[in-house]
């Protein structure tokens, strides 16, 4: 640790070998924090280096003057200004022309007077739902329809024996490999189904908000590309971009809102992947393959639970899309005993493999355009995760009033600060999504959470200025002709943020059920950056 605080040796790449080979060949005895303090201090360039180390500096100490006065560390920007309603095709002309330049990049709204912290971190998120969109057709999702429980339809000749009952068929389940509906429970009967369109008595899922069904929806444990035979230059593009903007939002200390699979990361880094790797990219349909690669390796391919593997109904195409033929004429090649093992590994080879080739190699493309991609090999898949999206944590009442600073007429023991922080500690995961993006222009907290975010959340007191009519006038009570005192005026206005600067301007409202129908609508309707 001590090596890593030596500003010399930093700045003249000076690090001791023996450092860089027990992180790099023994990451696992080092914690995460360490990890990722040599990450930033060796991998993404001096200026970086020293800019990182500057912000754990304390304010007012005489090391942190001195370094921002030496013009190596001089933070230089890139201004961009981009039109919202064109925002993918924005970012992709954005990241081809910038994304490579060790310049932050900053980014304006044309018709917006934001600028600064607040907006670029409402880019990259924005960003980052763009490319989870349903309609670009690059990801493994469930199909968009809410599931509703139905009766099992068949494409192989044992499905009709398939009982009704609450529970997963145990034998083949292969969903639509991206429209699939519902997830598996727990295993009932012993009879096989193939190309089941879902598994019998999967639960009924509650309906989602049209909004959500705009986006996709993960088979596994988070986005996977979709294996495909040809992939189109639109499709390749977005991949390209996708890795350009992961490494730039990594250089630029920005966070996204992309969860990729674990094998994603995995099949990015060199990994090589198999059939037990499968469940983190569909996790019903690796069940099923699991069933076949037991059964194809296990010494007699003829049969799985002793029924013949060819009754099985199966041919030579991607489960769940009969259009990816896995060999020629597969679409009419049965598959046998005889070439179960072939069959198995054809799908392992669409997945992890020729399908999805082009897709890793323009996201590694596009990634290594700004640094090298091994670089994140000393991070367990689930940290680099944590490391480029941020994190997510359970707030309580005293965590936040350590966490967040009071100024401007509040403090900590102020009954106004005690109802909000009991308004944030109450917050679903989603309501705290929404606070997050509101504040920060981020939905998700830093590496480290609350207390790592950085300027610190600054909550101060907003006196009503917007409780006016347009001549100027006080608004009067409906029962009264007097105008109304202050306290129910302060009622009239929202709260207003400085993304920029973390900052959240609260009016003392006269009760915590109106701060909170006043916040929750702010945070509603917030989607534009606007003098406050």
């Amino acid at each position: 640790m001590r090596q890593l605080q030596d500003l010399l040796i930093i700045c003249g790449k000076c690090l001791p070998s023996w450092v860089s080979s027990i992180v790099e060949n023994y990451p696992f005895i080092l914690p995460f924090d360490l990890r990722r303090q040599y990450f930033h201090l060796t991998s993404l360039g001096v200026a970086h280096a020293i800019q990182h180390l500057l912000q754990q500096i304390p304010n007012g100490d005489s090391l942190r003057q001195e370094l921002r006065d030496v013009r190596l560390v001089r933070n230089r920007r890139q201004k961009v200004r981009i039109h919202r309603e064109r925002l993918l095709e924005s970012a992709c002309k954005v990241m081809d022309l910038y994304g490579k330049s060790q310049a932050s990049l900053e980014i304006e709204y044309f018709g917006e007077v934001g600028t600064g912290l607040g907006p670029t971190l409402e880019f990259y998120t924005l960003l980052s739902s763009e490319l989870q969109k349903r309609g670009l057709g690059i990801w493994l999702t469930k199909k968009a329809e809410p599931a509703e429980p139905t009766a099992p339809t068949t494409g192989g000749p044992a499905a009709e024996d398939v009982p009704m009952d609450s529970g997963e068929a145990d034998g083949l389940i292969f969903g639509d490999m991206d429209s699939l509906a519902a997830k598996p429970s727990e295993e009932a009967s012993p009879k096989p189904a193939a190309s089941l369109s879902e598994g019998p008595g999967a639960e009924q899922q509650a309906p989602k908000p049209a909004s959500a069904l705009n986006f996709v929806d993960p088979l596994g444990d988070g986005l996977f590309p979709v294996p495909k035979k040809e992939v189109g230059k639109e499709e390749l593009g977005y991949f390209k971009l996708l890795g350009t903007a992961f490494a730039k939002a990594l250089l630029d200390g920005r966070l996204l809102d992309v969860s990729l699979s674990t094998a994603f990361w995995r099949r990015a880094l060199g990994h090589n992947l198999g059939i037990y790797d499968l469940v983190c990219v569909d996790s019903q349909m690796s069940k099923s393959l699991v069933k076949l690669y037991e059964a194809a390796y296990s010494g007699d391919s003829s049969t799985m639970d002793g029924m013949p593997i060819e009754d099985l109904g199966l041919y030579f195409t991607l489960p769940g899309h009969d259009a990816y033929e896995l060999c020629a004429n597969g679409g009419d090649t049965l598959v046998t005993g005889a070439n179960l093992s072939r069959f198995v590994d054809s799908v392992l080879d669409a997945y992890f493999g020729s399908g999805t080739e082009k897709q890793f190699a323009k996201f590694k493309e596009g990634f290594e355009g700004v640094f090298p991609l091994k670089t994140l090999a000393i991070f367990k898949m689930d940290e680099i995760d944590t490391l480029i999206c941020g994190q997510t944590e359970k707030w309580t009442v005293e965590m936040l009033s350590e966490c967040l600073k009071f100024d401007h007429g509040y403090t900590a023991s102020s009954p106004y600060i005690k109802q909000f922080l009991h308004i944030l500690a109450d917050f679903s995961a989603e309501e705290q999504r929404q606070f997050l993006k509101f504040v920060t222009g981020a939905p998700r907290l830093p590496p480290g959470g609350l207390s790592a975010l950085n300027p610190r959340l600054t909550i101060v007191r907003k006196n009503f200025s917007s409780a006016r009519d347009s001549s100027g006038n006080t608004p009067r009570s409906e029962s009264m002709h007097t105008p109304m005192n202050d306290l129910v005026l302060e009622n009239y206005d929202l709260p207003s943020v400085m993304t920029c600067a973390n900052y959240v301007k609260l009016p003392p409202y006269t009760s915590q059920a109106v701060m909170k129908e006043k916040l929750m609508y702010a945070m509603r309707e917030s989607n534009s950056f606007d003098l406050s």
